[in-house]
């Protein structure tokens, strides 16, 4: 009796262990509880039948036997080991009746039912690495579009997104390298590699920004270098202000450049050979050698005998010698409308002065600023030579009178005249109201053949270098 009692408490050890429930005998005098929830299916006959044949199985029953569980029809997906790769399945989609294309309106009244997707055969799908190359390919769009589409197309990208497009294939290759899409290039504050100027210059580029960029040499480079630089580029306006070059870079750029209209090489150093090659464009019109180094009246001869139709020229603070000061005055062209001569210093006199009015009688605009050695005798070669004259700059030339300046007066065009540094706020006041129809000290810097000049940042001579932002 012992034996039993301890072989039933260790029985219920080990149920407890195992999370099992142990049942325990009803008391006699205790009555069954009604539940107190009652759940209940929803689905009618017609709709369980059909749910118990998409899912595969049937309701149990005592007169089910071996031979009716076998005769159910297997939806559940399985594996077939095949010598292709196996693809491990899905589970079963399980859609609303709303997503069943095939069920009928009169189904959709009834109670919520579920019905489920049949299994796909995995087995006869490819995997990812089984995807031959033929399967891959598009349709090329663009194969079906003339040049003149897509050049249209990429008028509106950048600079820097056509020299990718460049490397699709050898039709947007020779697109990308047409004229029309490179005619404006803007390359200010970048460091340019040796060769890559050269490029721009034979895909006919016009307009030519490289203010405070660095230049490397060569300009050309390659096994075709030879051929490169001798063909002559179309570019027309070229800014330089500012820009690292080295000299033999300069002598090889203007080498190839015949078009050129107008120039800046400001802060550049120069040489006789590069003067040449600026004066063998007949068509210049502007130029601007402010603060340059390397001009002689050697290089000052080819710019002042073959460019006849120069119109604006800075020569300030360029370190220019006596006799070049002389050659100036005595051949510039006549064409000249305005001329900047500002920082000579002492190399320049009023016999200078007489004689550069003389030879351009139709100047607009004249700065004479920080030549310090100039009298009141400029002052009266200006006004009787100048007719045309509106600017007139005299800033710190500290021997012409203040009383000598009005007499400016007797030019009807004159509009503005600067005389920085010169007068104190008394004897300024009274030159105001001497020449009150001109306008006094308005222009501290001089505008004169520079490319860019107050907001405009984005343009070079009043011409947009700038891609357009979309």
């Amino acid at each position: 009796m012992g034996k039993s009692k301890a072989l039933k408490k260790s029985m219920e050890n080990d149920q407890k262990e195992n999370g099992v429930q142990i049942s325990r005998k009803r008391k006699a005098s205790g009555q069954l509880q009604p539940p107190r929830t009652k759940i209940m299916w929803s689905f009618n006959d017609n709709d369980t039948d059909h749910l118990y044949k998409e899912l595969g199985v049937g309701a149990l029953s005592s007169e089910s036997s071996s031979s009716d569980a076998d005769s159910i029809t297997e939806l559940t997906p399985t594996v077939v080991k095949t010598n292709a790769s196996q693809v491990v399945p899905g589970a079963p989609k399980i859609l609303q009746p709303s997503q069943c294309l095939n069920t009928s309106g009169s189904e959709r009244h009834g109670s919520l039912s579920l019905y489920v997707s049949s299994p796909v055969n995995y087995s006869r799908q490819k995997s990812k690495c089984d995807i031959s190359i033929c399967d891959t390919q598009g349709i090329d769009y663009f194969g079906g579009l003339s040049d003149e589409i897509i050049l249209a197309v990429f008028r509106w990208l950048p600079k820097f997104t056509l020299a990718k497009c460049s490397r699709v294939c050898h039709r947007w290759n020779r697109l990308v390298s047409d004229d029309s899409l490179w005619k404006r290039v803007d390359l200010s504050n970048k460091t340019i590699a040796k060769g890559t100027l050269g490029n721009i210059l034979n895909r006919g580029v016009q307009l030519l920004r490289l203010t405070k960029s660095e230049v490397e040499g060569p300009l050309f480079s390659g096994f075709t270098s030879i051929i490169k630089s001798t063909r002559l580029s179309k570019i027309q306006y070229l800014d330089l202000s500012m820009a690292s070059v080295p000299v033999s870079v300069l002598e090889e750029l203007f080498s190839v450049c015949r078009d050129l209209k107008k120039v800046s090489l400001e802060h550049c150093q120069l040489s006789d050979e590069v003067c040449q090659h600026i004066g063998e464009n007949k068509n210049l019109e502007v130029i601007n050698l402010a603060m340059c180094q390397g001009i002689t009246s050697a290089g000052l001869m080819p710019i002042t005998t073959n460019c006849r139709r120069l119109e604006s020229l800075n020569m300030a603070w360029s370190g220019l010698q006596r006799h070049s000061v002389v050659y100036l005055s005595l051949c510039l062209p006549s064409s000249l409308r305005k001329l900047n001569l500002s920082g000579l210093r002492e190399n320049i006199t009023d016999e200078e002065v007489l004689q550069l009015v003389k030879t351009c009688p139709g100047l607009r605009e004249l700065d004479l600023s920080d030549c310090t050695i100039l009298t009141c005798s400029s002052i009266d070669h200006i006004a009787n030579h100048l007719n045309r004259l509106e600017y007139l700059a005299l800033s710190r030339c500290y021997r012409v009178l203040p009383s000598t300046i009005p007499n400016l007066n007797q030019l009807d065009s004159m509009l503005a005249v600067d005389v920085f540094g010169m007068l104190r706020e008394g004897a300024l006041q009274q030159l105001r109201e001497a020449m009150f129809r001109i306008e006094i000290n308005k222009f501290p810097f001089s505008s004169i053949a520079r490319p860019t000049t107050g907001i405009r940042r984005t343009s070079i001579w009043g011409l947009r270098v700038r891609d357009i932002v979309i």
